[in-house]
């Protein structure tokens, strides 16, 4: 088994069409994701619904993470936390993160931007499963 680095998104998860998210970067634990403002993807008040930010931060956490994977490791969200600090109201929203330890369990930290406002900052845990 290679014990090198992923270094690419191993697998294209349909919910990245289904809501249009873009990898923009990634790199050495590093990720930047976007998605683009969906009208079907809003609450009642017209904002983007808090679901569809975390799932954007959730995938730019899950792209770093799998940058420093091993080949062949496959790896789950254990637990993800947000604070949503601004709506989403238009335009497109970027998601930087950024693995904090490499192991077996691995933190990264995430924030959301849109039109240069930070909306939201995310941290999540992944567990390397095998």
């Amino acid at each position: 088994m290679n014990d090198e680095p992923v270094g690419a998104f191993p697998l294209h998860p349909k919910i990245f069409d289904t809501m249009r998210i873009e990898i923009l970067r990634m790199e050495n634990g590093e990720s930047d994701l976007a998605m683009p403002f969906l009208e079907e993807y809003t609450q009642p008040y017209g904002m983007l619904h808090g679901g569809a930010v975390f799932t954007l931060a959730d995938s730019a956490c899950a792209v770093a993470v799998a940058t420093v994977a091993k080949r062949g490791k496959r790896f789950v969200t254990a637990a993800m936390s947000i604070n949503y600090l601004e709506p989403v109201t238009g335009g497109e929203t970027v998601c930087r993160a950024r693995v904090l330890r490499r192991g077996r369990i691995v933190p990264v930290e995430a924030s959301l931007w849109n039109s240069d406002v930070l909306v939201a900052k995310a941290t999540a845990t992944y567990t390397i499963v095998d």
